[in-house]
Parts: C-alpha cells; structure tokens; sequence
C-alpha cells in the first residue's frame, strides 16, 4: 500500500470516530414551541419552481429555485403568494456555467449573495454582474470535505446567512449535518479562516430521519437554524469555543400535517427556507412537485408566515 494511501486511510478512520464519538453524546431533548398564530400562502407565479432559500432585503421576502436561474421576490396578495423576478443571474456570461443548484440566499450591504450546491461555492450578485466567493480554486469544499461535511451526494451546501464583518454561516444538509463559518478578506475574493463544525445529534424528535439543516437565519444577533425533518426553527448558539448548539424550538409540524396543507407524500419534511423579523418566522416549502393530498392538481409550494412567540425582551 502507497503512503498516500495509507494517509488517506488514517485521515477516514480519524474522521470516523470523531463522528462517533459525537453521536455518542447524550443531548437533551428541548420541548418546542408550537406556532399558534400563522397563515399559509400558496406560491404562485413561476412554472415548476422548486423554493430553496429565503431572505429579507428591506422587509421584502427574496427566494431562488434549485432549478432556476434567478432570484425572484415574494409578495402576498389576495391570500396567495406571488413570485415576480427581480433578479436574472447570467450566469453562463459571468461564470461561465449554466447548472447552478441554488440552495440559500442571503444579503450583504443590499446586495445579494446565493449558495450553489452544484459548485460548492458562494456567487456574489452585484450591478455590475456575478462573481464566485472565494474568485479563485475551492478551499470551501476541501476543507469541509477533509473536517468529515458534504460527504454525500445532494446533501451539500444548503442555507447561508451573512454574520456581518465579511462572516458567512453556511450549512451542511445532512449525513452528517454541520455548520461551516466562513471569514473573508475585505474584499471577499480569499478565505482568510474557516471553522467546520459536525452536529450529528439533534435536540429534536426526528421522527426516524436523520438531523439536517436547511434554513439559515441571522436577526439581532441571533441565529436561527430551520430542521426540515424534525419540522422545527430553532435557535443556535454560538459556544465558548465557537461551536453552535440548538436551543429553543419552535415546531409548524401541525401546519403542515394539517388536511388543508398536507402533501401526499410525507416521507421527508420539505421546508427549505427561513427569514426572520422581530414578529414573524417565514417559511417556503420546496415540496418536488408533490400534490396536495386532497387536490391532486394543486403542486404548489407553500409559505408559512407564523408570528413569533414573545419569550423575552430581545430575541
């Protein structure tokens, strides 16, 4: 056996039992917060689009599609959701590709940034046309890779949110699900430090599914993660030793189980995008196309706009 080889085997049984050894970690189950006060909007306007992040940019709601490239805002009218397109992403002119994946939307300065699945990469939308983040080479992938992340297929990159001071928070999906922060140079074309945090475990009841994670969300400071199959917003905290933990819970599970909403196939949750403002949680549901249960002809995703619970003075 080659020395490389042998490295590499060292470096996989390492990652193993870190992985293990995580898993093995008791976790307190947290009772979530049921969403009493909410309204749900079917999403109208663009053919097939499957929403797969979600932002605020000046109190208007922002998505993009995995299928789509665009960024398309979100408004509620007449008891439906409309999506209009604001944005057109050339990408094949600026980058140089045409199959994106978008998975996650966020907002720097006023300008949006988005996560491409398919290149692990950040894309920096801007006037005066697209750029990758970091401009050169993947070290985002790499390191995530090696630290044990992304691992599986189409269970990549899958939400952002900007922490402010040129830090990203982005997540892995699943198997294993995990946090990636990222700290760029000013002008955000290098990565000047990145921190891959593994979360196998959940403080949620998962329903025989694996923990994931598909929402990102920042507001006053606060982070908040969205975990599509324990059907779950929750609060993550930044530790001591910067690594994030799951605290407070909100469950919308009875939202979507509920007849009027329900999709004929609940084998997966499929909420794929959250925003946060100081008195509501907002959701869109990426349901792949999947018809309501009692209206066969009805393959519209979904938004939740549900009122966040006041528990203290802040968030």
């Amino acid at each position: 056996m080659s020395t490389h080889k042998i490295c590499r085997w060292f470096i996989g049984l390492f990652l193993l039992s870190m992985i293990s050894t995580v898993s093995a970690q008791p976790f307190n189950y947290i009772e979530p917060i049921k969403l009493t006060d909410f309204r749900v909007y079917p999403i109208n306007g663009v053919d097939h689009i499957e929403p797969s992040g979600l932002t605020l940019r000046d109190g208007i709601l922002y998505t993009v599609g995995d299928k789509h490239r665009g960024i398309y805002r979100l408004d509620i009218a007449k008891q439906e959701a409309w999506l209009t397109k604001a944005v057109t992403l050339d990408t094949e002119h600026d980058l140089g590709v045409t199959v994106l994946d978008l998975e996650g939307i966020t907002t720097v300065d006023g300008d949006f940034v988005v996560v491409s699945e398919a290149h692990h990469r950040l894309i920096y939308v801007q006037e005066n046309g697209l750029r990758w983040l970091p401009e050169q080479g993947n070290e985002l992938y790499q390191s995530a890779y090696q630290s044990g992340l992304l691992q599986l297929h189409n269970a990549g990159l899958e939400a952002l949110t900007y922490l402010g001071e040129q830090r990203f928070l982005v997540a892995a999906e699943r198997q294993p699900r995990g946090l990636i922060e990222l700290t760029f140079n000013p002008d955000f074309s290098k990565i000047e430090h990145q921190r891959n945090q593994i979360m196998v475990n959940s403080r949620q009841k998962l329903h025989n599914r694996h923990p994931d994670l598909t929402g990102l969300y920042v507001h006053n400071e606060q982070v908040f993660g969205l975990q599509r199959n324990a059907y779950v917003v929750h609060e993550l905290n930044r530790s001591a030793n910067g690594h994030y933990i799951e605290g407070q819970a909100w469950s919308y599970e009875h939202i979507v189980r509920d007849p009027k909403y329900v999709y004929s196939d609940m084998q997966f949750g499929h909420a794929e995008g959250l925003a946060v403002d100081d008195d509501h949680f907002y959701l869109v549901l990426d349901n792949n196309r999947i018809a309501n249960a009692k209206k066969p002809n009805d393959k519209r995703p979904l938004l939740i706009v549900a009122k966040r619970p006041v528990l203290h003075g802040g968030d």
